[in-house]
């Protein structure tokens, strides 16, 4: 009998669920521009904010959290565990393909929910330049993961409606009617606590990216003038205050509810926020001002209040200056869940779940960033960065060294003189060198002050690809944001991207003929029409040409453009220009034909073709018409001449579509060339949006004022053929010998 009542309690010990088995439940709750200095427990003395206190105060602060200067940044980098320039594509943009922890806490066993502003589907509005290619391409907030979900900004920005007063929301794949008189945040929180009250067989996770306080700063139902529905609209900074007041309210109200269910055991609470404070709101901390900093890399820009509250798992009271980014909510989530990260899913978080518990862990005390704030609307004010920083030192990608313990605002970077300075600098730039996507190469001359106001003076250039025999004609397609550009001896056109890299985009490209030829036979000069579609100059086809299909790789389908001059075939088409009106420039000089090559026209020519298919001869008398080039205004044409023995750049006046005058000679670069290492003679030529003329020659990339003046090389180290510009003229992609590289010309702001 003894032993049936023993066995009877051990299947009841046994049987008994295991509490520190069970998977708690997770509610994350991120702000939306709202700095650390506008939280009391941080010291923040404008405003009131007892419930985010009291979270703090019932478990961990930690002083050292950091997020990306803008919301997408940090949106994207917190949902999917990765460093922006893993995955960025676009602001407002998230890539549909990506995994975020919606998707692995519902692969781990949770009931999933968010709540709040999604706008990671689609930004840019209709006519902004290159929103056709990045409208509707991000993410719908129906496939990120939750199986429950209430949004705002879930579709395109034009169409967002109010996140405030009168609310436009999307829930569970409808849009809410009867929403006049409503406020979204609370639609959101009551939301989100009844999808808590629901929640029985499974444990949950819910993510909730509020509205508040983000801008228009606007009344909320607790401010006194709600009551006058007719300016519950309003947008002044002085409703900042009352903003966050109401976000503390509604934290306070998430919190209630999980007491009222007995859950408060059960659940682990995380409160961060996505960035600093709008650069309008002022706030102090005692007796100290501070400016928000949203948008920027300063303190007060990426600084952000990060506090974490599990009664009777976090001990009270707790501060530390462990670093925390966006990264490292993911790993966390999934260490609190109980289950290992993927195989196949790459973070570059670390968990914290063991400084919640109170044990030590080693890890890194160091925050590196990769923030790109483009492309997307008005954002042409912001300016991409890359930088390690830990409690008193930052090191930027550029080399700006600053110790913002003593400089706040960073204005003046300094040279490493102690050792302990010469160390961190050391340490940084290795966490960079190894973080970075692309390693530096060559140098950026600086013959005159005015390049720094075309080339940054932090510029540096990248290789982002190599291997190849020669890499030419880049041209840059804003839809995709691809650049394509030939090999000309492999009969190759290739195509990179920064997020997938590189691939053979078509071969054959410039010969489709069946029985091998000598000389250069692939394409060399592309452009992209006014329709989209990839034009190319072939040399071994001896004709330009439009790619009209490409089923895959191997199998492009041509169409020649042009492909004689009088009945008498071109030597080579070699580099090409539409202007403003969908005209075409392009050049023909011999080197497709080989060595044994014999012209039919008996002379290497610049040529015009219009839209309607008829071609002038601009010019017959170069001996070598490379990169050829129309000024922004159409009334200059610029011609590259790679003559070895009297390399010019020569000038037309443009009297009407393809007819010329006053030819001049522009710029002699022969003492340059003759001077250099690579002796490369005028190749590849480009203009910026002021003008300034990019040629390939001598070592590099020459860069010539529109008067004439050569006011700085860049360097590639390499003979150079060509170069292009991105869609809003940040980049430069250079090809050079074997490499394709890329200069950030503007690349970091504060």
């Amino acid at each position: 009998m003894r032993l049936l009542v023993l066995f009877a309690i051990f299947c009841v010990l046994s049987c008994a669920p295991n509490e520190e088995s069970k998977q708690p439940n997770i509610i994350l709750i991120m702000a939306d521009d709202l700095g650390f200095e506008c939280i009391g427990s941080y010291g923040g003395t404008s405003y009131k904010t007892p419930n985010i206190d009291k979270l703090a105060q019932s478990g961990i602060q930690f002083n050292q959290a950091y997020a990306q200067p803008l919301c997408t940044n940090t949106r994207v980098k917190l949902m999917t565990g990765k460093y922006n320039f893993r995955n960025w594509t676009a602001f407002g943009i998230l890539d549909p393909e990506e995994k975020t922890f919606g998707h692995l806490m519902q692969d781990a066993g949770y009931n999933t929910c968010i709540v709040g502003k999604w706008q990671l589907q689609s930004y840019d509005p209709p006519g902004y330049p290159g929103s056709e290619y990045r409208r509707d391409t991000g993410m719908k907030i129906s496939d990120a993961g939750f199986d429950n979900y209430c949004g705002w900004h879930v579709g395109h920005t034009e169409e967002k409606g109010s996140r405030f007063a009168n609310p436009t929301i999307f829930q569970d794949g409808k849009f809410l009617e009867a929403t006049n008189g409503k406020y979204g945040p609370d639609v959101f929180v009551n939301y989100l606590n009844d999808f808590v009250n629901k929640q029985s067989d499974k444990p949950f996770f819910v993510y909730y990216p509020m509205a508040l306080t983000h801008d228009p700063f606007s009344p909320t139902p607790d401010s006194q003038i709600w009551s006058d529905e007719a300016r519950r609209l309003d947008n002044e900074p002085k409703y900042f205050g009352d903003m966050v007041a109401y976000a503390d309210k509604l934290i306070g109200k998430i919190v209630a509810n999980l007491e009222a269910q007995g859950l408060e055991e059960e659940t682990l609470i995380l409160f961060y926020s996505d960035n600093g404070t709008h650069q309008k709101i002022y706030s102090k901390m005692g007796d100290k001002v501070v400016q928000g900093g949203k948008g920027l890399t300063t303190q007060a820009g990426i600084k952000v209040p990060f506090v974490a509250s599990w009664k009777g798992k976090i001990d009270k009271g707790q501060q530390t200056d462990k670093f925390i980014d966006a990264i490292d909510f993911l790993p966390t989530l999934l260490d609190v869940a109980g289950v290992e990260i993927p195989e196949d899913f790459q973070t570059d978080g670390e968990s914290f779940l063991p400084i919640l518990k109170g044990k030590e862990q080693k890890r890194r005390d160091w925050v590196y960033m990769s923030y790109n704030p483009k492309p997307g609307a008005h954002k042409a004010h912001l300016s991409p960065a890359e930088f390690v920083m830990n409690k008193q030192y930052k090191l930027y990608g550029d080399g700006r060294f600053y110790n913002f313990e003593n400089d706040v605002l960073e204005a003046n970077s300094i040279s490493p003189n102690t050792e302990k300075e010469k160390q961190v600098k050391e340490r940084f730039q290795s966490i960079i060198d190894s973080l970075k996507k692309y390693p530096t190469t060559g140098s950026i001359e600086r013959l005159a002050p005015e390049l720094d106001s075309v080339v940054s003076k932090h510029a540096r250039i990248d290789l982002v690809a190599e291997g190849f025999n020669w890499s030419e004609g880049p041209v840059w397609q804003a839809r995709g944001q691809n650049l394509y550009f030939s090999d000309v001896p492999e009969n190759k056109v290739y195509k990179w991207n920064d997020l997938d890299g590189l691939s053979v985009y078509m071969s054959p490209s410039g010969y489709s003929g069946d029985n091998p030829i000598g000389g250069e036979k692939g394409s060399n000069g592309l452009a992209i029409d006014e329709n989209g579609d990839l034009i190319l100059c072939q040399h071994g086809n001896r004709a330009v040409s439009k790619l009209v299909s490409l089923k895959d790789s191997i199998s492009p389908v041509f169409e020649p453009l042009v492909s004689t001059y009088k009945g008498k075939k071109f030597n080579s088409p070699n580099d090409l220009f539409y202007d403003k009106e969908g005209n075409l420039y392009f050049t023909d000089p011999p080197y497709g034909l080989g060595k044994k090559g014999v012209s039919e026209l008996g002379f290497n020519g610049v040529y015009f073709l219009n839209k309607e298919g008829d071609i002038k001869l601009v010019d017959k008398d170069l001996a070598r018409p490379n990169g050829v080039v129309v000024s922004n205004d159409g009334k200059i044409l610029y011609v590259a001449e790679s003559n070895i023995p009297k390399p010019l750049i020569w000038a037309y006046d443009i009297v009407s579509p393809g007819v010329v005058k006053n030819k001049r000679v522009f710029f002699n670069p022969g003492e340059i060339i003759k001077n250099s290492t690579a002796k490369q003679n005028p190749d590849g030529i480009k203009l910026d949006q002021h003008g300034n003329i990019f040629v390939a020659a001598g070592d590099g990339i020459l860069i010539i004022t529109p008067e004439g003046k050569h006011i700085g090389t860049i360097n590639t180290g390499r003979t150079t053929g060509n170069c292009v510009f991105n869609d809003d003229y940040r980049y430069l992609f250079i090809t050079a010998d074997n490499y394709l590289l890329r200069v950030n010309l503007r690349p970091y702001a504060k």
